[in-house]
């Protein structure tokens, strides 16, 4: 049988590209002890995977070596197996959960972003480039699902500053006044029936 998130090399031999997706298949295997063929469908399968995630990456996260917070390059390299990991399995991305993994604290990636830190790296761009791909995930599933889900606009709101446009009433496209032209004249009848004004004597 091949694990799942194995690749097999031009001489046919099954390996792991990293050491994340040989914890990822070892958890999922020896932990929560599922095994795809079990299910009926690969959406139950991969569900039940994301109803474990916190366990898993916390999982992962005791059993791989932490980066240098140095290392911005091996950092993003992690994080894009990190996104793999989660699209795989149909979960959302979160910088916190990263942090965890990586043994990052969400303050630090904070400070990256604002630039109160590592201002002479590229760890600002590169946090908030992950930021980023965290709030695409979201928006992704947010569109891409049956009903809404107020639990998922709330984190797009909160977490990644996404807001709602107001929807503009029909009436008020393309300057179609609200009002009628009497509505408008009875408004202002006061106005209209003020005396006239005196003119200046030059």
């Amino acid at each position: 049988m091949k694990n799942s998130n194995t690749i097999t090399t031009s001489q046919n031999i099954e390996v792991y590209e990293n050491k994340i997706w040989l914890l990822v298949d070892e958890y999922i295997n020896t932990v929560v002890c599922i095994h795809q063929e079990d299910y009926d469908s690969i959406e139950k399968y991969k569900k039940d995977i994301a109803n474990n995630r916190i366990d898993m990456f916390f999982y992962i996260a005791d059993r791989i070596e932490k980066p240098s917070n140095n290392d911005i390059e091996l950092l993003d390299s992690i994080f894009n197996i990190y996104i793999r990991v989660c699209g795989r399995y149909g979960i959302s991305p979160t910088l916190q959960m990263f942090g965890i993994l990586v043994g990052i604290n969400n303050m630090t990636f904070s400070d990256w972003a604002n630039g109160d830190y590592r201002t002479a790296s590229t760890h600002g761009i590169t946090v908030k480039k992950w930021k980023e791909t965290c709030g695409a995930f979201a928006l992704d599933k947010l569109h891409n699902q049956d009903g809404t889900n107020a639990n998922l606009i709330f984190a797009c709101k909160v977490a990644y500053g996404m807001a709602e446009t107001a929807p503009i009433p029909a009436g008020q496209q393309q300057g179609i006044p609200q009002q009628t032209a009497q509505q408008i004249a009875d408004k202002y009848k006061d106005v209209l029936e003020l005396p006239e004004m005196e003119k200046p004597e030059l």
